[in-house]
């Protein structure tokens, strides 16, 4: 049993870490492929206030994977 929900979470793992990058990569690309259409993020106040509103939420999207994803058998 011990190894099943170690397994789980381990999955549960790779999950959050897929979907805490995504955000990022999908950035990455776009700038990539249609700079001008990112670069207001990073040169406008409004964009900074963005940038900074999506890093809090990230980061309390990680917090609450991270408590899901400790639990005791």
């Amino acid at each position: 049993m011990k190894a099943k929900v170690q397994a789980l979470s381990m999955e549960a793992k790779a999950s959050a870490v897929i979907i805490g990058a995504l955000p990022f990569v999908v950035a990455f690309l776009v700038y990539l492929t249609s700079p001008n259409y990112i670069m207001p993020l990073f040169i406008t106040s409004t964009g900074h206030l963005i940038l900074g509103c999506s890093g809090i939420w990230m980061s309390m999207g990680v917090l609450v994977m991270r408590k899901m994803m400790n639990f005791e058998v």
